[in-house]
């Protein structure tokens, strides 16, 4: 008896941690090609998430593209330090930002990876609700192509979470930081699912 409660309880805590998470690529392709002669720029990641979230984030995503470019890709901050760029880039690059990699660089893509918390009603909220309460966020990866200037590749992950007035909010509802974490972490699972190596 006493298990059977135990997987019951557990059964009802990971339902009300499962929350779903979608995924807009637009009018793009879901792949990105690799192939053995293209180099990539990973742009400073925007995010309101917290300085360790932050480093994580910037360190997995460029260990994935080092990977699926062989060691083709380089961050920001490496690119800085070594004279290659010298002020910082929009997330959302404007075609003279991008004539100025192509002109000073030899690199060929560009990724601007950002994450938004939207809503935040139940970060701190326990208990009965009085009011309908919300927590929203996603996250956004776009690649630029620097050599025709134009966006090739687009993946919104987006997730939320929600109670309604009278309804019980509990420990077990996702922070928007864990939320901001699950997008952010779908983003590369689908780039390197839907990777296309070329060599």
């Amino acid at each position: 008896m006493k298990k059977s409660f135990s997987y019951l309880f557990l059964l009802i805590v990971l339902q009300s941690c499962y929350y779903p998470v979608h995924k807009d690529y637009g009018i793009y392709s879901k792949s990105l090609v690799f192939s053995g002669d293209k180099k990539w720029l990973i742009n400073t990641i925007r995010t309101t998430a917290d300085a360790h979230h932050k480093e994580m984030m910037a360190r997995k995503t460029l260990e994935l593209f080092q990977n699926l470019s062989h060691d083709k890709s380089c961050n920001m901050e490496t690119a800085k330090q070594g004279d290659i760029i010298k002020g910082p880039i929009p997330a959302d690059p404007q075609t003279e930002d991008l004539e100025a990699l192509k002109t000073d660089t030899d690199f060929d893509y560009l990724v601007s990876i950002s994450t938004f918390k939207v809503r935040d009603g139940l970060d701190r909220a326990l208990g009965n609700q009085y009011e309908y309460q919300k927590n929203e966020t996603f996250a956004l990866m776009e690649v630029y192509d620097i050599k025709t200037l134009k966006k090739i590749y687009s993946l919104k992950s987006y997730s939320e979470v929600s109670v309604d007035k009278g309804q019980k909010a509990t420990i077990f509802i996702p922070s928007t930081e864990m939320m901001t974490m699950k997008n952010f972490m779908s983003l590369l699972k689908s780039v390197k699912k839907n990777a296309v190596i070329t060599y």
